[in-house]
């Protein structure tokens, strides 16, 4: 009988924000030099902590998919891009 369950599989709300992101990158919806919503904003609207937000977008800087400007916030970067959607 327990060979026949399978292991559930929980998603990190991290991986689930950077796949949402990563999405709207690939689709086209979200284009290199746009400029992403506040964290504060993207927390709201997703049902996360800041703190969620702040991981996936330092993951996602760290990949260069996203780039830092002062007082402008999170832009995608347009580097990276390719070798994150394969």
């Amino acid at each position: 009988m327990l060979n026949s369950l399978k292991k559930i599989s929980i998603d990190n709300p991290v991986d689930i924000i950077i796949d949402q992101i990563r999405s709207l990158i690939s689709s086209g919806e979200v284009k290199p030099g746009e400029k992403l919503p506040p964290e504060r904003k993207l927390a709201e609207h997703l049902g996360v902590s800041r703190g969620q937000v702040r991981e996936a977008l330092s993951k996602l800087q760290f990949y260069s998919i996203l780039k830092t400007l002062t007082q402008s916030g999170n832009v995608v970067n347009g580097i990276g891009i390719v070798a994150f959607e394969g």
